[in-house]
């Protein structure tokens, strides 16, 4: 059975222990998200940036095909 804690000092060891090893856990649980969120964010970027190349290379073409149509049209 659990026995209670005989002491203010063993009830402060075994609370500070507790603090320790969530604030352990909360650190590595806190850096797993972290990293998580900056590699979503890094290919949400990379694939915004692709997009954005993808639309000037359609918007360029588009311009080009527009002015070969009317030079060759007269």
């Amino acid at each position: 059975m659990n026995e209670q804690p005989m002491n203010m000092r063993d009830t402060l060891r075994g609370i500070g222990i507790r603090a320790g090893i969530l604030a352990v856990g909360g650190l590595v649980v806190g850096g797993v998200v972290a990293a998580g969120a900056m590699k979503a964010a890094g290919t949400l970027m990379q694939v915004a940036a692709g997009g954005l190349l993808v639309l000037s290379a359609a918007g360029f073409a588009t311009y080009e095909a527009r002015k070969l149509r009317e030079r060759i049209a007269g």
